[in-house]
């Protein structure tokens, strides 16, 4: 059964409010036609945790104030893809839904063309970081309007670094340094290891191994082309890898933020959550950008996004650009949902406007996260438009690095098995 979430008459604790809708700079001819007006939407996402609370009371707040008598029911469910393709299937689904934008490949046929967004509402397109647009979309096509973005990050504990003898404020700023100071930071007599590399974390290891190699499925003459047998900077990584391990600089587990919470690890990557494990424990911690590695500069992420699916009739899409203009806009206090949201639970801005905030500058987890290039490349692990994504992290990586890691196939060995599972996965969408 879904746990359905009604967001009305639940209490108000945010600051963000609403702004009073109105014209902007010869946008009028253009924004809604008011047909939205007392229009109930249904709104499905999977955000079943502390994040999910905050957005009903998000929502809720949309609800009670929004001028056009618009109503959001939101369904909040721990089987999301479950729910949808049911849905789907059956000729139905939501007005709106909250999704990462790499679900255009799996339910792209149910999903509307939301370019018109910047025409039909006072959003203005030059504040939303143009890479990251570029990631939800196919060609000339939008398809989702960001809402966060979930990137990687460097953490290391500080004071494990002193204790080695190592500047706690200085992190690692080549993968040449993590792999040495990993040395310096290990202790068996306290069970503390120098790199917290998972080998069953198949993101982590991703985000790692294309700074080394590259992407491992690019465009090639429009055909796809996968990218491990022979590419020496995946070689590179799993070696550095398989160094660390042997060694005992590199734990050979499978949670490794636990163990970073634990105060066992001087250095791991991970995404934004990573931060409230650390703060829990009371580590005292650093965070920085992932070293660049010879595949040079990139901003590897993933953007989740509203998108509106073709279950919405044009009253529902025009009341749903109501809610994400809302969103996204600033009210009198130069506050707004999106900068709350940011605030609160630690993921970096997709606009110019959210990251100039004073308090958004003052948060220094936030100023480091972006504080990647906004032009470089944000592919992850595979171009950004190929649909076998997925296929790659479940399938091909982490039987990848199994076999590096327990010691039962050579690194070029590992590759080859690798690029064989890959090519398959390649094929079916070079038909």
């Amino acid at each position: 059964m879904l746990k359905r979430i009604t967001a009305v008459g639940l209490s108000v604790i945010l600051a963000a409010s609403l702004a009073a809708c109105g014209g902007s700079d010869g946008k009028e001819d253009t924004k809604e036609s008011g047909k939205a007006k007392g229009t109930t939407i249904t709104f499905w996402n999977s955000f079943t945790g502390a994040d999910g609370d905050m957005l009903v009371e998000m929502v809720d707040k949309f609800n009670k104030e929004n001028k056009d008598g618009i109503t959001v029911d939101m369904d909040i469910s721990a089987d999301f893809d479950s729910q949808l393709s049911t849905a789907f299937a059956a000729g139905e689904g939501p007005t709106m839904m909250l999704s990462s934008s790499a679900y255009r490949f799996t339910y792209g046929d149910y999903l509307q063309d939301v370019s018109d967004v910047f025409d039909k509402t006072d959003l203005d397109k030059a504040d939303f970081i143009q890479s990251y647009l570029d990631y939800c979309s196919d060609g000339d096509s939008l398809y989702f309007v960001p809402f966060q973005i979930v990137g990687y990050y460097m953490y290391w504990n500080k004071d494990l670094f002193e204790a080695a003898g190592l500047d706690p404020d200085t992190p690692p700023a080549t993968w040449n340094e993590w792999q040495e100071w990993a040395g310096k930071l290990t202790d068996e007599s306290k069970n503390v290891y120098g790199s917290g590399i998972s080998y069953d974390y198949a993101y982590q290891i991703a985000h790692i191994m294309q700074r080394f190699g590259g992407l491992a499925v690019t465009d090639d003459n429009g055909k796809w082309k996968a990218n491990f047998a022979g590419n020496a900077g995946y070689e590179k990584f799993l070696n550095m890898y398989k160094a660390m391990a042997d060694k005992g600089d590199n734990p050979v587990e499978a949670d490794t933020d636990s163990m970073a919470s634990a105060g066992q690890i001087g250095m791991t990557a991970g995404g934004p959550w990573v931060t409230a494990g650390l703060d829990t424990a009371g580590v005292n911690y650093g965070i920085g950008l992932i070293p660049q590695g010879d595949a040079g500069d990139m901003n590897s992420v993933e953007v989740i996004g509203f998108a509106i699916t073709t279950a919405a009739s044009d009253e529902e899409k025009e009341a749903a650009y109501k809610f994400i203009e809302w969103w996204n806009t600033e009210n009198d206090d130069g506050s707004s949902p999106a900068l709350e949201w940011s605030l609160t639970n630690g993921f970096p801005a997709y606009t110019y406007s959210v990251q100039d905030k004073d308090e958004y500058k003052e948060n220094e987890k936030l100023s480091v996260m972006s504080s990647a290039d906004p032009e470089a490349p944000t592919d992850f692990i595979t171009d950004s438009n190929f649909p076998g994504i997925n296929a790659v992290l479940t399938d091909v990586i982490p039987e990848m690095i199994n076999a590096v890691a327990f010691g039962n196939a050579s690194v070029d060995a590992a590759l080859e098995k690798a690029q064989s599972s890959a090519d398959k996965i390649v094929e079916d969408y070079n038909k």
